[in-house]
């Protein structure tokens, strides 16, 4: 499928007038949302542990995560009377809510549409939508919530440690994510930012077990005092006491038994019929956009599909496939070529501007491309370099980068590290699945359902 031409905007506008009145006292260390969110219209929700929202149902017990469009919080549903059930909902910024199209309902919407029956659908238990929505209006102004599944962490190295053989372990996540995609792709769907950090794992056996049980699982919240700038507790309605720093899962108190080998694909908020892609859009973080994303802002399934190998990787050995160090476009164009070589026409001559800093026009006799640093350093001439030299020329290809082997990294609250060497049989299988996925023409990469009977997930 041709991948359409598009103009990339910034995410979407949200007026949001910045109070300087509202601080931490202590350092957020970039877990929670900042106190400058609150206290005026288009601002989060003032929340507390112990409200009850969506008229009196769900009552708020921990937060499981937090972000400038929205705050996840840990709920439990009081309408269910038999057993104790706890829910994940969503509140989303009230300056994030406006307007008649919802992101979060766009592909429950679309699936409905096609009446499908989803137990029937091998990957629809792999991708995570909403089980209710409600709107409440508060004093920042009126925000959505939705209802979603309780779930975990991302792969992280807790989660390495908590199975015998996590390599089996992580290819089998990885078949599962990639029963998601083709489960999307079948129906007509591009999930528009695939990530790793839009895959969690899922939980079990929560339900039944009592509020008390559940903060010992996963540790009293942790609150941090929101105060005004002379250091006095806020008495405006529009701004919360304190904030609740988010669940820390890569704690070694948390007991991992309720967190399952399952993932689960979510923040499906870019997502769109495949027949209709948005004129205007957000672009997936770098690492993990296609080259036709990067240069001619481009998309389609394909665009899905080299994020899918991109994170794959990642899954699999716990560092970026492009760009490790990189935080220009530059730096992972570099990488590529590095790594596959030379981009086709007119990318190579035309589109990518500034490739001439780098590289000869021709190649070399193994078909890699030709640094032109070399050349210049016998003339003593130093050309201007992007901002990550290492990510420039590095001995790169599929297989070396494997070879490195998987090194799981847990950096702030909680320090941890995980590292396994990856056999060569598995970066000979592996190094060919993710070269389908990653072919520069986005026609010719393996699609998600066809990825499934490689061999690499039968090892």
């Amino acid at each position: 499928m041709h991948a359409s031409k598009l103009p990339t905007l910034s995410p979407p506008a949200i007026s949001i007038p910045e109070p300087d009145h509202l601080v931490l006292e202590e350092s957020s260390r970039g877990e929670i949302e900042s106190a400058l969110t609150y206290g005026r219209l288009g601002g989060h929700h003032p929340i507390h542990l112990g409200d009850h929202l969506g008229d009196g149902r769900y009552r708020i017990i921990h937060k499981l995560g937090s972000g400038g469009f929205a705050n996840v919080w840990l709920c439990r549903d009081m309408k269910s009377r038999e057993i104790t059930k706890y829910v994940a909902l969503k509140v989303l910024l009230s300056g994030a809510s406006v307007g008649d199209d919802c992101d979060e309902m766009r592909v429950s919407k679309m699936l409905g549409k096609l009446h499908l029956d989803m137990d029937q659908e091998a990957g629809a238990k792999y991708i995570c939508l909403p089980s209710d929505h409600f709107e409440i209006d508060g004093p920042n102004g009126s925000h959505r919530c939705f209802v979603y599944p309780v779930l975990g962490p991302t792969v992280t190295a807790p989660i390495l440690r908590k199975f015998e053989s996590p390599d089996k372990v992580l290819r089998n996540i990885c078949l599962k994510v990639v029963q998601a995609i083709d489960f999307l792709h079948g129906h007509g769907i591009c999930h528009g930012d695939l990530t790793p950090f839009n895959i969690l794992l899922q939980t079990s056996g929560l339900d039944g077990l009592s509020e008390d049980e559940i903060i010992h699982m996963l540790g009293e919240p942790r609150k941090v005092r929101v105060l005004t700038q002379s250091g006095e507790n806020p008495t405006e309605p529009t701004a919360p006491k304190y904030l609740v720093r988010p669940v820390d899962w890569n704690s070694t108190s948390i007991d991992l038994k309720f967190v399952s080998d399952q993932p689960c694909v979510i923040d499906l908020g870019q997502s769109f019929q495949v027949t209709d892609p948005p004129r205007d859009f957000a672009l997936t973080p770098e690492p993990y956009q296609s080259p036709e994303l990067m240069l001619d802002k481009a998309l389609g399934l394909g665009c899905d599909l080299w994020a899918l190998g991109c994170t794959l990787f990642e899954i699999r050995t716990g560092g970026r496939l492009f760009g490790k160090w990189a935080n220009t476009d530059d730096a992972y164009l570099c990488d590529m070529a590095n790594t596959l070589g030379k981009f086709p026409e007119p990318w190579w001559s035309t589109t990518w501007e500034s490739r001439k800093k780098w590289y000869k026009d021709e190649v070399d006799s193994q078909g890699r491309v030709i640094s032109i640093l070399n050349d210049l350093a016998k003339d003593n001439v130093v050309p201007e370099e992007p901002e990550s030299n290492r990510d420039i020329h590095p001995s790169g290809s599929l297989q070396g980068k494997l070879a490195q082997g998987l090194r799981y990294e847990v950096g702030w609250p909680s320090w941890d590290s995980f590292s396994r060497d990856i056999s060569a049989d598995e970066i000979e299988m592996f190094s060919d699945l993710l070269g389908k996925l990653v072919k520069f023409d986005p026609k010719d990469r393996l699609t998600a359902k066809a990825a499934q009977d490689h061999e690499w997930f039968k090892m």
